[in-house]
């Protein structure tokens, strides 16, 4: 499993209009994504910043980076614009946080 860390800025004024439109939009769009295999989002509590954690599998990690980085053109910083995508990472899960086990 390769995994995406997207970081989005949003202007705190208008975050709930923001939220609206990447539940409706940006999530679908991320689940046709090659390889995904599931995502977290996370808001800070001043609702300025928007944490994306993409899982996909290993060989579609290119595919999908190529596809979210064409989508969210990363560092154009545009204040005229309600969010903006800040960067998309790499990252690696080192797996220390502990997981319940699956329960039918």
């Amino acid at each position: 499993m390769t995994t995406l860390l997207v970081t989005l800025d949003l202007t705190p004024e208008r975050s709930e209009d923001v939220l609206v439109r990447l539940r409706g939009e940006a999530a679908p769009w991320l689940r046709r994504l090659p390889g995904f295999a599931t995502s977290r989002w996370l808001l800070t509590g001043a609702h300025d910043r928007c944490y994306v954690v993409v899982e996909v599998e290993d060989g579609y990690a290119a595919d999908a980076s190529r596809a979210l980085h064409d989508a969210m053109a990363p560092g154009a910083h545009d204040t005229a614009r309600s969010w903006w995508c800040e960067r998309i990472e790499d990252v690696v899960d080192l797996g220390l946080a502990a997981r319940p086990p699956v329960t039918p």
